[in-house]
C-alpha cells in the first residue's frame, strides 16, 4: 500500500492565489438593476467586449486592508473591531458619469484591460471613508489617504469616451468586510454592519 498513491506526486500543484481583505459597499437589488441596464447600454453604444461583473459583486471599495498569501486572522479581528467603532447615519451616493480608468498591465502577459467605472458623488462617502479610516488606524491597520469613490461595471478591451448618464442613486445603509479570493471571482462576506440613522 505504500506506493498506492504515488501517482499523486506527479500531478502539478495548484498555485496558491493571493487573498485580499477590504471594506466595501455592496449594491442592493433596485440599484443593481439600474447598474445592469447602464452597463448593457454602454456595451451596446461602444461596441465593446469585456468581462462583465456579476450584479451581486458590484461594489464600491472604501478601504483596502491588504493582500496576503494567506489571510491572517489578526487582520480580520482588527477590521471587525474597527468597524464596530464606526457610528454614522446612512447616506446616498450618486452616479452621473461613466468613464474608463487607466489600464493596468496583467501578469499573465494578456492584453491590458480598462476598468469601466461610475465615479461616485457625495460628501458623506468621503466622511465615511475618513471615519472608518480613523477607526482602522486605532486598531493597527494601515490606510490609504487617497480615495476615489467609484464602482467598476466591467473590464473592457479598450477605453471609452466619458459620458453623462441618467443619475443613479445608491442608498448606503450598511458596509461589509470582504475576503476576496483573487483570480477566482469569489467574495466571502465576513461580516456586515448597519449604518444607523
Amino acid at each position: 500500500m505504500d506506493g498506492a498513491f504515488d501517482f499523486f506526486r506527479d500531478l502539478p500543484r495548484r498555485p496558491k492565489r493571493p487573498e485580499r481583505l477590504f471594506f466595501g459597499l455592496l449594491v442592493g437589488s433596485p440599484t443593481g438593476a439600474e447598474l445592469d441596464e447602464c452597463r448593457d447600454q454602454v456595451v451596446r453604444d461602444s461596441d465593446l467586449k469585456g468581462a462583465r461583473l456579476k450584479t451581486e459583486r458590484l461594489h464600491m471599495t472604501v478601504h483596502h486592508v491588504g493582500d496576503y498569501e494567506r489571510l491572517p486572522p489578526r487582520f480580520v479581528y482588527a477590521g471587525r473591531q474597527a468597524a464596530q467603532a464606526v457610528s454614522m447615519p446612512s447616506f446616498e451616493v450618486t452616479f452621473r458619469l461613466v468613464t474608463s480608468f487607466e489600464s493596468m498591465p496583467r501578469r499573465d502577459g494578456r492584453p491590458p484591460r480598462w476598468p469601466v467605472v461610475l465615479p461616485g458623488e457625495g460628501d458623506r462617502v468621503f466622511e465615511f471613508h475618513k471615519i472608518l479610516g480613523a477607526a482602522m488606524e486605532r486598531y493597527g491597520l494601515k490606510i490609504a489617504e487617497h480615495f476615489v469613490p467609484h464602482l467598476t461595471l466591467f473590464y473592457a478591451s479598450r477605453p471609452i469616451t466619458p459620458r453623462a448618464i441618467k443619475p443613479i442613486r445608491f442608498l448606503v445603509d450598511e458596509f461589509v468586510l470582504i475576503h476576496s479570493e483573487l483570480g477566482l471571482t469569489r467574495y466571502n462576506i465576513l461580516d456586515r454592519w448597519r449604518l444607523k440613522d
